[in-house]
């Protein structure tokens, strides 16, 4: 999975349920993406693509193909500590 990380712009908050700084990326290929607040990001040991394309595949293995889409389509919120349901953004 090819994640294209996009330039931080914190006018554009409204499209991450208001939080001004995140660290987001576009998934080439597909319609959507996925994001994490910066706050979170910086806890996360090795932050980055190769950290950001697992927790997807996960989640993809989870919800299966159709459902991940459909969830990538709206956006996918990713957090530090992840439960066993990934929070999906609004």
């Amino acid at each position: 999975m090819e994640l294209i990380r996009e330039v931080p712009d914190t006018s554009l908050a409204s499209l991450f349920d208001g939080e001004p700084m995140v660290q987001s990326f576009v998934v080439a290929g597909r319609r959507g993406r996925v994001w994490i607040t910066t706050a979170d990001a910086l806890t996360v040991p090795a932050f980055g693509r190769a950290w950001v394309a697992a927790q997807l595949d996960a989640l993809r293995d989870e919800l299966g193909a159709r459902a991940f889409n459909r969830a990538l389509a709206s956006g996918i919120r990713l957090h530090a500590e992840q439960s066993a349901a990934l929070p999906l953004a609004a």
